[in-house]
């Protein structure tokens, strides 16, 4: 799969690689130097997950771990990966998805070119950008999300067209045909349709802002069906590119959603540096007992802190769910939200209070309902049947 450019920002002071040109001795001027290359490193990982490099290795996707060009991060049904750049970008690669760092790089004016392609999942951001030039694009197999400093959320399923949802700043979001760009723009001009439809798939393009997203038609996604422009009918191509537009609606994130943005932490540039040169150090030299338990005992002290504010951010966003409610018009609207909807039933055998149990402290449930948030006594709880919207329409 071919992706398009992006970028995350000065992702480079970390971990780079410059690849360095001998000046002849009979030229005056220096050959330009090529881009560098860029590493992202583990900064958060639980369940079962794994990296597989680009010189065909493999390990446990853990702190530490470093991610290249050419990597690929796949998670397990409970796994979950916290990912950092130099520059304090982070993102959070959800359960049961898969992930290619196609291109980490940065040029000789210090701009990055970042392309992560989601092969399939989901994928939670948060993208700092120090320069207007700097380009993060995440790639779906039938879209592409070009990110202009936010945090955002991007989904593919196996055969499904590709959604994006923004909760701060922006993503320019467009529908992909991987046949069109395996094609050089000289290619391109040679040929009146292929022009048009290209023409056409960027007119595609929508710009989504805070609280906005975007979902693919099933037939927009076809359009990157074919492997090669040979096999691309592009008559029937345009019209789809024409027809099937991309439309834009409110977010509606839910209540999970909001909490996997909120808890993704970063460490600072000095953390960072050490947790590299912990994984290096486990990987290359030769150690002792005592120095692999210093080495391990360091690791953990991170992991913990990690963990540690982690907890705190998703206290403080349960607190809000609290003291600051959402309004529902309906228990629809809860279960969208919650995804999921509780009946209590009280002693008095007459009340029934219907909606999302937020938490339960001090001998009382908190439940957000149509209308508000209500406290119960525990002691004045009969029965609680969760998941009601598997038992009862709505």
């Amino acid at each position: 799969m071919k992706a398009s450019k992006l970028t995350i920002v000065g992702l480079a002071i970390l971990f780079t690689g410059l690849t360095v040109c001998k000046k002849p001795e009979a030229e005056v001027t220096e050959a330009p130097k090529k881009p560098a290359d860029l590493s992202a490193v583990v900064v958060f990982a639980v369940g079962d997950s794994k990296i597989q490099h680009a010189d065909q290795t493999e390990e446990k996707a853990q702190l530490g771990a470093l991610l290249k060009t050419g990597d690929n991060v796949v998670t397990g049904d409970n796994g979950k990966v916290d990912i950092q750049f130099a520059d304090g970008s982070s993102i959070r690669i959800s359960p049961k998805s898969a992930i290619d760092f196609a291109k980490l790089s940065q040029d000789n004016a210090g701009t990055t070119d970042t392309q992560i392609a989601l092969v399939s999942g989901k994928v939670f951001a948060k993208v700092n950008k120090a320069k207007k030039e700097d380009n993060f694009t995440v790639v779906t197999p039938t879209a592409i999300a070009g990110v202009r400093g936010t945090s955002f959320i991007v989904e593919s399923a196996d055969g499904k067209p590709a959604k994006v949802k923004v909760v701060e700043g922006a993503v320019a979001f467009a529908p992909r045909v991987p046949a069109l760009e395996k094609l050089s723009e000289e290619e391109i001009s040679k040929s009146a349709d292929l022009k048009k439809l290209q023409e056409s798939i960027a007119k595609a393009e929508v710009i989504l802002e805070k609280d906005q997203a975007s979902t693919q038609s099933v037939k927009s996604a076809e359009l990157a069906k074919s492997a090669d422009i040979q096999s691309l009918d592009l008559s029937k191509a345009f019209k789809t590119a024409e027809k099937e537009k991309l439309v834009v609606e409110n977010a509606k994130l839910t209540k999970n959603e909001e909490q996997e943005i909120k808890t993704i932490v970063t460490v600072d540039k000095q953390t960072a540096q050490e947790i590299v040169k912990l994984s290096e150090s486990a990987q290359t030299e030769k150690l002792d007992e005592l120095k692999k338990q210093e080495i391990d005992a360091k690791k953990q002290a991170i992991e913990k802190d990690v963990a540690k504010r982690q907890e705190e951010e998703k206290k403080k966003f349960e607190d809000t769910l609290a003291s600051q409610p959402k309004e529902f018009k309906s228990k629809k609207d809860i279960i969208n939200y919650y995804e999921r909807i509780e009946k209590i039933v009280l002693t008095d055998g007459k009340t029934v209070i219907i909606g999302a149990i937020i938490n339960q402290e001090n001998g009382q449930l908190i439940v957000h309902t149509e209308n508000g948030v209500k406290k119960i006594d525990m002691d004045k709880v009969e029965e609680v049947i969760y998941d009601l919207q598997q038992k009862s329409k709505f």
